[in-house]
């Protein structure tokens, strides 16, 4: 996503200066704006997942923790707070995507990894290939005669099983695939875990068929040195995460070194758990209800979060709305105030990974070099500043490092997020890092169509970065931070070994960032293993479907992506289109969250019987958190 999915930083309608309405404003119009706003409000927050801790922490500190939200609705915020628990508590460690080749047995539960977790499907082929790498080492061959080593193992591979809703593009490399709804993939998960470890909660009611497939499934990570499990949320079932647990549990009892991946879906989803609060549905609640009547909404778009009436109930029932965004979203579309904060390009911070591991992005070049009307900071710079003008006190955080440390110091959670990066007094031999390499030059033809007269280059307070060439850059003194590779006499690909410890391996200095959870405490227990459920007559459970570019909020509004996205489309299975003499193109109707869509059919073989597929993130479908269901569904005659 971030290859191709980066051009919604320079959207032309994005927000670059703060505005009311049509009125632009400077910095302090908009700072006593804020404060006027607010005053004598009861104020709520809402933070969001794809903005950086910083961000979140300096929002909760402006309305107080009681106040703040986390911008997840309440199905996925359950998932992401099960997810912390298998991290702190749970059997087995997370591996690093480098960390997961090396897994010679895999189980996934219920994701399209392909399209949640591309650089995690990435690595689970490298893993599954891994065999042939195995039979080379036992028949004495190097590792750099690949040749051979596919001659010797010809189609060799590790065993990879997928439980998903459907077919997904890393079937190709599994032993072995299962397609059906989520409450089945939990019980044949929560049977996995049985079968390796007969104290699991047995599973009631299996049929033949699943109880046969648990137990080649737990077979094959029995007999695997280093088993891998890999869940998620993006179904939003907390039963899928819970029978993950299970097998992980299963598989520390019976002396297995493996290890569990679950995944998250935005960059941030898993610190802003961490950060704490309640989750979006909250906060619409009190404002709808009068509890609170100001709201200040931080880089989130909430009719991606919630259905629609009720996000217009609760921002129609504020007296006051204030939206921080790099984005003109709907949410900010409503807006009495909107302050243009910075995007990744544009400004630091720290997120939390997957793995939970604590990572620094740094800002690549100062907007207001180029234009000098741009009124961009980070969401944190304005939300201290409004804090400030409320209290009518000094503004007390000037660098990264202050905010940053606050946080740390607020949540012990996040106590290790000051250590993901160096501060930004952080010199090599008295030298800045250089943004830049030597070669880079044409800066004064940069700004060429302003003044041939080049500036003073920016100074960058919040990182131990210089923007521009001059710095240090070589190789000669270990770090972790690299922003690009440059060695004499080495083209780019070959420099990158000047920074390692060998060929391919980790940087001399470590990998950057800090891990958060290092060691598993194996205290969870054992989680209850799901019940049959019975379907409805005339009801089909609704399943989100993913697209690697169009469902997730930021790549969809590139340009090149946005115009690359497929037309929704509702997905049956063949035998329900069958039932109801439907074919593929029909055009279809369905209530879903009380809103009827009408959208063309797409015949899907591998979606099981009950089931409805929907587009995640498309414009025009609701926000598919949680258990949903289709109701009234049937062909529009045209």
């Amino acid at each position: 996503r971030g290859r191709f999915g980066y051009g919604y930083v320079n959207r032309a309608d994005r927000p670059r200066q703060p505005s009311a309405g049509e009125q632009k404003l400077g910095i302090d119009a908009a700072l006593d704006q804020a404060a006027a706003l607010l005053k004598g409000r009861k104020v709520i927050g809402i933070g969001s997942p794809r903005a950086s801790l910083e961000s979140n922490y300096a929002l909760r500190e402006l309305v107080g923790a009681a106040n703040f939200h986390t911008g997840i609705a309440s199905a996925e915020q359950e998932c992401l707070e099960l997810m912390v628990r298998v991290l702190q508590d749970g059997a087995l460690p997370t591996p690093s995507l480098r960390d997961i080749e090396g897994y010679d047995a895999i189980f996934v539960l219920g994701e399209d990894l392909t399209q949640t977790a591309p650089r995690i499907a990435l690595a689970l082929r490298q893993a599954v290939r891994g065999k042939a790498t195995e039979i080379a080492a036992e028949a004495r061959i190097p590792q750099w005669h690949q040749l051979a080593i596919q001659n010797i193992a010809q189609h060799a591979r590790y065993p990879l099983f997928i439980a998903s809703t459907s077919s997904t593009r890393l079937d190709d490399m599994a032993e072995e695939c299962v397609h059906a709804g989520p409450n089945d993939l939990a019980r044949l998960g929560a049977a996995v875990a049985h079968a390796i470890d007969a104290s699991a909660p047995a599973v009631a009611g299996l049929d033949a068929e699943a109880s046969e497939l648990a137990g080649r499934i737990a077979s094959a990570l029995l007999a695997g040195k280093r088993p891998l499990i890999v869940a998620g949320a993006s179904l939003g079932s907390k039963a899928l995460i819970e029978a993950a647990a299970n097998i992980a549990s299963a598989l520390k009892k019976q002396g297995k070194e493996g290890g569990i991946s679950l995944v998250a879906a935005e960059a941030n989803s898993l610190g802003v758990t961490l950060l704490g609060g309640k989750p979006v549905d909250a906060a619409l609640a009190a404002l709808t209800s009068g509890a609170a009547d100001a709201v200040v909404v931080l880089e989130n778009d909430l009719y991606r979060r919630a259905p629609q009436a009720a996000v217009d109930a609760a921002l129609s029932a504020a007296k006051a709305v204030i939206v921080a965004d790099h984005q003109l979203t709907a949410t900010a579309a409503r807006a009495d105030l909107l302050l243009s904060a910075a995007s990744f390009a544009e400004g630091d911070g720290t997120l939390i990974n997957n793995e939970g591991r604590a990572q620094r992005f740094f800002q690549v070049f100062d907007p207001t070099y180029y234009d000098a009307s741009n009124l961009v900071r980070e969401g944190w710079r304005w939300l201290r500043a409004i804090q400030s003008t409320l209290q009518g006190s000094e503004l007390d955080w000037d660098n990264m490092d202050q905010v940053t440390a606050a946080c740390a110091a607020a949540t012990p959670l996040l106590a290790g997020i000051a250590d993901a990066a160096p501060k930004t007094a952080f010199r090599i031999r008295g030298m800045k890092l250089a943004r830049a390499p030597h070669r880079y030059s044409g800066r004064t033809s940069m700004r060429a169509n302003i003044s041939v007269h080049e500036p003073r280059q920016p100074q960058d307070q919040d990182s131990p970065f210089a923007f521009s060439m001059e710095g240090y850059a070589g190789s000669a003194l270990d770090r972790q931070q690299v922003p690009f590779a440059w060695s004499p006499g080495w083209n780019s690909p070959q420099a990158w070994n000047k920074f390692q410890d060998e060929v391919g391996g980790h940087l001399r200095a470590g990998d950057p960032g800090v891990r958060l959870f290092d060691a598993p405490s194996d205290k969870l227990g054992w989680f209850a293993a799901p019940a049959l459920q019975l379907r409805a007559a005339g009801r089909w459970q609704v399943v989100a479907q993913y697209s690697l570019f169009g469902s997730d909020e930021t790549s969809a509004r590139a340009a090149v992506m946005e115009s690359r996205i497929q037309p929704a489309t509702v997905s049956l299975g063949t035998e329900d289109a069958s039932t109801l003499g439907l074919v593929e193109g029909a055009l279809v109707s369905l209530t879903v969250a009380g809103s009827e869509l009408r959208l063309p059919l797409s015949i899907d073989p591998q979606l099981a019987s009950g089931l409805v597929g929907l587009p995640a993130g498309h414009a025009g479908i609701p926000p598919l958190a949680g258990e949903l269901y289709a109701e009234a569904l049937k062909e529009v005659k045209q």
